[in-house]
């Protein structure tokens, strides 16, 4: 007599092949390439491991058949769509704090509402979960887990439409970032989402023009924007898309220019240099009070996939360095995870490496809480 597991492996096989096979009818497996399409034809029976691979088969890798590995094919968007002529530079002042803070004050009336409804298909992805796991299925990120089901929401960090108009039509929270973004579409009808600065309302208009003005929304390389403008999504090469300052309610300032260079003041306090044909939007990205929200109970961390964690004080000295000793009120050292890690951060970059196109390092934690930065 078979074994069992021979058994078990043999009828899965008879039911794939059943399936594909379609009792002599011609089928085609879900979801199957029109290229294997005539290889599920008439009465050929297929081998399980085969069978298989005909099936439907997503993991964490692959977000949909076109976009692999969550990057986003190149579309030429410039075809066929005739640019009229760019209107002339009428705002040329540099867009600073302290304008900004006066356009907050006269729109204190209408603020930033986000949009209440569904997200558009063609523009996002469901998100997949990985619950801390690695590739090989191993935690390798702790308290993560569960939560509700998420929609990527494919950003144009590139602003690749140049020289063409576009229209705000509404404010949406995004929940893969932090800062919210803006839904907007071009004079030809294309729908495209970007980051939404503080100061963007619905009905505005943005473009990405060398020759744009220096309001918030719009992008322009370094070339063209002012010193003293503060500016976020910046590029760290040219045509690369915004790498920097695109979490919320941060912003960069633009200390001065030369030939070849911008200096740019960062968020971390880091001065580094820009090339000029480097790209960046002008204005402080939205959702300031992201950090003041009040969750209010437990639940809500487990609606966002964080599990709870345990206190390493509350353990004992076998399970965590923090753990043991008569009382629970100190650390018995500089926080560190369960293997002796340092939780609080520490320098990673070789003394010996040259700094590059950094002019300073950002200023350590304590030094920012001193003069008030952080």
């Amino acid at each position: 007599m078979a074994p069992m597991w021979r058994r078990l492996s043999d009828v899965f096989t008879n039911s794939l092949s059943r399936l594909v096979q379609g009792g002599g009818r011609r089928t085609v497996a879900p979801h199957c390439p029109p290229a294997l399409q005539d290889q599920t034809a008439g009465p050929q029976v297929l081998g399980g491991i085969s069978a298989v691979t005909l099936l439907a088969r997503r993991w964490s890798g692959v977000y949909s058949r076109i976009i692999k590995r969550n990057r986003v094919p190149f579309v030429d968007f410039e075809t066929g769509f005739p640019k009229g002529p760019t209107p002339p530079q009428s705002v040329v002042g540099a867009f600073t704090l302290a304008k900004q803070q006066k356009l907050e004050r006269l729109l204190a009336a209408t603020p930033q509402k986000t949009f209440r409804g569904r997200v558009i298909p063609a523009l996002s992805t469901w998100r997949v979960k990985h619950s801390g796991h690695n590739d090989q299925g191993r935690v390798t990120t702790r308290h993560r887990g569960g939560g509700t089901v998420q929609r990527l929401r494919f950003v144009d960090f590139k602003r690749g439409r140049k020289d063409i108009p576009a229209t705000v039509l509404r404010i949406e929270y995004s929940p893969d970032r932090t800062s919210h973004v803006a839904l907007i579409q071009y004079e030809d009808g294309v729908l495209s989402y970007i980051l939404a600065p503080l100061t963007l309302r619905p009905g505005d208009t943005v473009v990405a023009s060398e020759t744009a003005n220096i309001v918030p929304g719009n992008a322009l390389p370094f070339r063209s924007i002012p010193a003293g403008s503060i500016v976020h999504n910046i590029e760290l090469r040219p045509g690369a898309g915004g790498q920097f300052i695109r979490a919320a309610g941060t912003f960069a300032v633009v200390i001065t220019k030369d030939s070849e260079f911008a200096t740019i003041k960062l968020r971390s306090t880091e001065i580094r240099k820009f090339p000029l044909d480097c790209w960046a939007t002008i204005g402080q990205l939205s959702n300031l009070e992201r950090f003041m929200r009040f969750k209010g109970k437990a639940g809500v961390n487990r609606w966002l996939g964080r599990r709870p964690s345990v206190r390493g004080n509350a353990m004992n000295p076998s399970d965590h360095p923090h753990g043991g000793g008569t009382s629970a009120k100190h650390t018995k050292r500089p926080p560190v995870s369960p293997w002796g890690i340092l939780r609080t951060g520490y320098k990673t970059r070789s003394p010996t490496k040259p700094l590059g196109l950094i002019v300073r390092r950002n200023l350590p934690g304590k030094m920012q809480k001193k003069y008030g930065i952080a």
